[in-house]
């Protein structure tokens, strides 16, 4: 054999080599799309909400006996996750509930108190301010938003979609929640910058009336809701005598702190299907694990595989009409409880997403982000 010949098959068999590596090394990186969009994907928390063992008084102050039995969220984290600083002042909250109430407290390590919006609806966040989001139905739709800041002025507003859906979003500023209680305790001096305080709360209650929009919200032992909570800190200067939000040399705003339970991993609160899990429980005390929905687990799935159909109509146009082009990886199926089928409906505007269990049962979404459990 020719020394041309020989160096020809050697040249051969090194690109069929590295051929089968390139193969090898794109089968053992192909990223999964639970991997791909993990940041989006973390496993919400759970609380587990008992009921009140004994009357509870809004004055702002969370100090009744009730409250010694409720479990505290002090996990509170920046918003956009992982790899960003943790707050600078603590942030504590906790549930109650009663047969027609839902009951929250927070307390908010603050060595500047200070709020000047005093008008019902008038944009709370422009002080610091404490907010609660609210899906009681667990659908990622017609949730309910409320902010407060720390002279108890209210915010609140009924939303239909998230801000990012496809038919647009109907706000409802004019929705006022009925029967709500809210009070406020400043633990300081308020619009003082020459003093440290310690902080202020809140105590609010919210009648399940108010919380009803083409759906039941009954407050009943084993019911599964959706909630999220924020904190807006703005950092200050100070103006002729008042604390004001700090400005670039522009006019424009120093971007605010957000502080939340949980993180959502974008800046945006407005991701119900990020929110923590809430269940009712009928004791008055407790220290169990918290049951988790059975279809948790699917809904990641259907929530990566929406991410992808948005990604994809923002590049072609167009949604995908297959199941082939998600390239579903390995562990993506293995979500999957045994015998769960995938299909996919779609036109130019619209799509839908079902996986359907053995049983016969199916859980879905659209485009819209809406979830449908049947």
């Amino acid at each position: 054999m020719s020394a041309v010949s020989s160096a020809f098959i050697l040249m051969k068999r090194a690109r069929i080599l590295l051929f089968l590596l390139i193969l090898c090394d794109a089968s053992a990186g192909a990223q999964g799309l639970v991997e791909r969009y993990s940041r989006l994907l973390t496993d919400p928390q759970g609380y587990v909400v008992y009921r009140a063992s004994a009357p509870i008084i809004i004055d702002g102050v969370p100090d009744e006996a009730a409250w010694l039995n409720a479990p505290v969220i002090d996990d509170f984290r920046d918003i956009s996750g992982e790899g960003f600083p943790l707050p600078l002042y603590r942030t504590a909250a906790r549930m109650l509930w009663t047969d027609d109430t839902l009951y929250i407290a927070a307390e908010l390590e603050e060595p500047n108190v200070w709020a000047y919006v005093t008008q019902h609806d008038e944009v709370v966040y422009a002080d610091p301010d404490f907010e609660v989001f609210i899906d009681p139905d667990n659908d990622a739709q017609n949730y309910f938003e409320m902010e407060v800041n720390a002279i108890g002025t209210l915010f609140d507003l009924l939303l239909t979609h998230p801000y990012r859906t496809a038919s647009g979003t109907f706000i409802s500023v004019a929705w006022d929640a009925p029967g709500v209680r809210l009070a406020t305790h400043i633990n300081g001096t308020l619009n003082n910058d020459r003093d440290t305080d310690q902080g202020w709360s809140l105590e609010i209650a919210i009648p399940q009336r108010a919380l009803t929009h083409n759906f039941d919200t009954c407050l009943h032992a084993g019911t599964y809701w959706r909630l999220g909570f924020s904190r807006v800190e703005w950092q200050t200067q100070t103006d002729n005598g008042r604390i004001v939000r700090k400005q670039n040399t522009d006019g424009s705003f120093v971007p605010e702190y957000n502080w939340t339970w949980p993180a959502t991993g974008k800046i945006n609160m407005h991701m119900p299907e990020r929110w923590n899990y809430l269940y009712f429980s009928e004791l008055t005390a407790g220290n169990s694990d918290f049951p988790f929905p059975a279809d948790r687990d699917i809904e990641k799935l259907l929530w990566a595989m929406y991410y992808t159909q948005h990604e994809q109509y923002d590049a072609a146009g167009t949604y995908f009409r297959q199941l082939k082009p998600f390239r579903l990886s390995r562990e993506d199926r293995a979500i999957l409880p045994p015998d769960a089928q995938i299909s996919i409906e779609a036109t130019a505007h619209k799509f839908e997403i079902t996986v359907t269990k053995a049983d016969g049962k199916t859980v879905s979404i659209d485009e819209n982000g809406c979830i449908r459990r049947r």
